[in-house]
């Protein structure tokens, strides 16, 4: 084990007494204990103090940071790699204090002595060498005093180097490659070369990195939380949604899995993890024309929407399957999947998935990896349904398939009888130009679009309620909620048949419904129990 050496007391009692570092991280500072001398002379990596409790060197000062770190997995990555019944020697850098995730310009570390206090995932694995800085604690700001970890993945192989990417990635761990092809890579950058967080103050909080750190009250210096321009703008990194130094603590008293900031269990959008962000605008505003915007943990738990006047759904048909305990990880249940399958060219490489593209039924390459496509077709041969039937919730994969196709067919009926956007541009326009009841301007004048009178009009709901609910992704011109239905299928076809019926009562001369689309609504009532409206509600425009 790592052994005290009292001769190598850099420092007196009284000069390491009690310390607040202000600028190195949000913790209070208390001074414990001395320092060894560090194994490995030349990098400069402390390690453990006694590896026998697993008390780190850092963690002699840096006491709740340790006290935290002690419970994740991080602190039992040895053990877990010589127990895995796979451990090999490459393996063993990214399991030990090593060069692997810092700052490190050569082999450091367990690479150059092997000794238990290099043993597990430390605070040195991510910030540094922490000799210089333990020896002088006070020194000015700069050449790795204090030790700053690098959260970011920003696309060269030195940043690579000096983060989380340096060990998750790869065929074993490809958390980052996943990720650096996901959204949630992007600081969003608009068509004509504005930043999101450049056009309002608030948007940086979910769209750029070191922002969401900052709303999330994360105080902690890292090396990139000041790094000026755009071009180190953040997407939302590993460091967002893992707290590196612990564990968040759920409801029920245990630690959150995967060291993640907040749960991904809890039904309120306050306090989940991925609706934190996922819940920007999921109702119209009756001060703006702006539409809906990340409205998904609203409309999963059924919140979301335009609700027509007297609109009366039953609760236990609104409260989605997909929302509710038969989906207990919420979110995550569908949008983070991990799956292992046999490279079907090859019949014996395995192509391993963590979940990290984020999306729920990816795209697949030829080897059966997911990809970042979102034009393959709906098939169980072009995409992975695992999300879909591991579960539970869906026997096969063909079952899952069809049960989506369905929800998007049936969407597409009701937002087209509302309105046919039919050359794409997001436009509303009078027919024949588009279609549906909306393109009416003879019997839903314009006027029923102002944006600054403070009122939603029928038709001004039903709008957003296409903009959000329109089948198929985004970026081929779907709704903002991008599911096609499926965070919520009753409530998501029971609002857009609401405000099929309110239009008509509001709005005299509408034709009637086609008939697919009345087919649907007579099911939805079916289910409801009772109207979706309550008819005495309704009223003609006239009487506004």
């Amino acid at each position: 084990m790592a052994k005290r050496f009292p001769g190598w007391q850099v420092a007196s009692v009284a000069a390491l007494a009690v310390m607040l570092f202000s600028g190195c991280t949000d913790e209070q500072i208390v001074y414990r204990e001395p320092i060894n001398p560090p194994p490995d002379a030349n990098s400069g990596f402390l390690g453990y103090f006694t590896s026998s409790d697993k008390n780190t060197t850092c963690g002699n000062c840096h006491t709740s940071h340790q006290a935290g770190w002690i419970n994740t997995a991080h602190a039992d990555a040895y053990a877990t790699l010589l127990n895995s019944g796979a451990s090999q020697s490459f393996c063993e850098s990214c399991h030990t204090v090593s060069d692997k995730g810092n700052a490190a310009a050569a082999p450091a570390g367990w690479a150059v002595v092997k000794d238990t206090a290099y043993h597990d995932v430390q605070c040195e694995s991510c910030h540094g060498p922490g000799n210089t800085h333990a020896q002088n604690p006070d020194a000015p700001a700069g050449a790795g005093n204090p030790p700053l970890a690098h959260v970011a993945v920003l696309g060269d192989s030195t940043t690579l180097a000096q983060s989380c990417a340096d060990c998750h990635s790869g065929f074993h761990h490809p958390f980052v490659d996943e990720w650096k092809l996901s959204a949630h890579a992007v600081s969003l950058q608009e068509e004509d070369g504005t930043f999101v967080k450049d056009a309002s103050p608030t948007c940086g909080s979910c769209h750029e990195g070191r922002d969401a750190l900052a709303a999330w009250g994360v105080t902690a210096d890292y090396a990139e939380k000041s790094l000026p321009g755009t071009e180190n703008y953040l997407g939302i990194t590993c460091a967002v949604c893992h707290d590196p130094h612990g564990f968040t603590t759920g409801a029920d008293g245990l630690p959150v899995a995967g060291q993640l900031r907040y749960p991904i269990d809890v039904p309120d959008v306050n306090q989940n993890l991925c609706m934190k962000c996922h819940q920007r605008r999921a109702e119209p505003d009756q001060a703006s024309s702006r539409g809906p915007h990340s409205p998904q943990g609203p409309m999963l738990l059924g919140d979301a929407g335009y609700h027509p006047a007297g609109f009366d759904p039953d609760v236990q048909a609104v409260a989605s399957t997909h929302g509710s305990e038969r989906n207990p990880r919420l979110c995550a249940g569908c949008h983070v999947n991990g799956y292992d399958v046999t490279d079907p060219n090859t019949g014996n490489q395995v192509v391993h998935s963590v979940g990290h593209l984020f999306l729920p039924i990816p795209c697949l390459d030829a080897a059966g990896a997911p990809t970042n496509d979102r034009t393959c077709a709906y098939d169980t041969q072009a995409r992975t349904w695992g999300a879909c039937t591991n579960s539970g919730c869906h026997a096969d994969a063909s079952t899952a398939a069809a049960a989506f196709a369905s929800s998007r067919q049936l969407l597409d009926q009701l937002t087209r009888q509302i309105w046919d956007d039919k050359n794409a541009n997001d436009s509303l326009e009078a027919a024949p130009t588009d279609g549906g009841y909306l393109s009416d301007f003879t019997n839903v004048p314009p006027t029923e679009y102002a944006t600054a009178d403070n009122h939603i009009s029928p038709a001004e709901g039903a709008l957003f309620n296409v903009r959000m609910l329109r089948p198929g992704p985004r970026e081929l011109g779907g709704g903002v909620d991008g599911s096609s239905g499926v965070h919520n299928p009753f409530l998501a076809r029971a609002l857009l048949s609401a405000n099929i019926d309110e239009l008509r009562a509001t709005y005299p001369g509408l034709p009637q419904s086609a008939p697919g689309v009345e087919a649907i609504k007579r099911k939805l009532e079916a289910i409801n129990g009772r109207p979706l409206i309550r008819p005495s509600v309704s009223r003609p425009i006239s009487s506004r």
